[in-house]
């Protein structure tokens, strides 16, 4: 039976990139999918890039803001629930899959009153704020983690969770599907036990220019025949990264935005980097040993969460933003540096978080949701 799905939520990469995993698995398979989100998040063109029709609400954050500024959010919450609701009943939807952020909030509540089922993708290893507003309401909560359950137990049954992982995009699992069964090709990680190790850094649209400072300080502590490096900087911080490393006999290839990450995480045997929810899924997925720099101000805390799980099954290491100093940052990279062999067994360690089919399981649940709900069952 065929169903027509609304995805709701985006902002920022980690909700964008699972709900266009989702669009995808739901296109291939002939359905019809619309996305709400907001007029300002990235969702606003990579989801019409991605083919995939958009309305957006003026959804817009309360919590931490002035008294007036919270009251024309509230009155903007009001509207686009209003509008969101007309959105469902006008594409018919049957579910909606909520994948956090502004969008999330007024479209669950207007499922509530149109009595549109809801289900909440969590991909952090903690619950955002929206969803724990709205865990209460929904038939399912999906998690990335094993850890995040217990983080739900105050906000919903516990038979309403279902573990199972971060939604990725297809392109990048394809890439790495049969990674496994084949041998590294030449320049790739992993090649030979000998020659320099392999580091990509990266810092994302949030938090690079913490990672740029800390890296142009360490610089000259680095030995150019222990390591090699590839530095994604973002745009702003280009020409200055560049220039630092133009100074050293470094082997270093520095670049604003990085379209080919499969390649490069191939290639690397260390990444260093944020820990946000798509990157720490994209590292296990990639097989990747990791230094994770959790970004501190953001949520409540769910980068650290996300990087306390990598590190508890001994896939990273990491540093605190909060207290980063080069100091500590040459400290760990010259243990790892010291030990390549460490290196492999952290990437194995990340292998073993992979899940790879996580879009899947999901669009498969929903679907029992749906087919229970048609023959009269609940569903919860």
């Amino acid at each position: 039976m065929s169903y027509r799905w609304i995805i709701a939520g985006g902002g920022t990469g980690g909700h964008v990139t699972p709900a266009l995993a989702l669009g995808e698995v739901l296109r291939e398979a002939g359905e019809r999918v619309r996305f709400i989100g907001t007029r300002r998040g990235l969702e606003t063109r990579l989801v019409p890039d991605a083919g995939f029709e958009l309305l957006a609400l003026d959804a817009r954050p309360i919590i931490g803001r002035s008294i007036f500024e919270q009251i024309r959010s509230l009155f903007a919450l009001l509207g686009a629930t209003f509008r969101a609701g007309r959105g469902l009943r006008e594409f018919g939807a049957d579910l909606v899959v909520s994948v956090g952020g502004y969008a999330s909030v007024p479209t669950v509540l207007a499922a509530l009153l149109t009595r549109t089922p809801t289900v909440l993708v969590n991909t952090d290893a903690t619950p955002g704020a929206a969803n724990r507003t709205l865990a209460r309401f929904a038939r399912r909560i999906f998690v990335g983690f094993e850890g995040t359950r217990s983080a739900f137990a105050s906000l919903a049954r516990q038979e309403r969770i279902r573990v199972v992982g971060v939604p990725l995009r297809k392109s990048l699992i394809s890439e790495f599907r049969d990674e496994r069964s084949r041998a590294p090709r030449s320049g790739e990680a992993g090649a030979g036990p000998t020659g320099p190790v392999h580091l990509f850094i990266f810092g994302g649209s949030q938090g690079a220019r913490q990672i740029n400072e800390v890296m142009i300080e360490a610089l000259s502590k680095l030995d150019p025949a222990r390591i090699q490096i590839v530095h994604q900087t973002g745009d702003s911080d280009r020409d200055r990264v560049e220039a630092a490393y133009a100074e050293t006999a470094l082997q270093a290839e520095v670049i604003a935005f990085e379209r080919d990450m499969p390649s490069r995480y191939r290639w690397a045997d260390l990444v260093l980097c944020r820990a946000g929810a798509i990157s720490v899924a994209e590292l296990a997925l990639a097989g990747r040993a990791s230094l994770l720099v959790p970004l501190a101000h953001v949520g409540g805390g769910e980068q650290f969460a996300n990087a306390r799980e990598l590190e508890k099954a001994g896939a990273a290491r990491v540093l605190d933003s909060r207290a980063l100093t080069v100091n500590k940052l040459l400290e760990e990279l010259e243990t790892l540096l010291r030990d390549p062999s460490q290196l492999r067994r952290m990437g194995e360690n990340a292998s073993k978080l992979a899940r790879p089919e996580a879009s899947d399981r999901i669009i498969e649940e929903c679907r029992s949701l749906l087919a229970a709900q048609s023959h009269g069952g609940r569903g919860r």
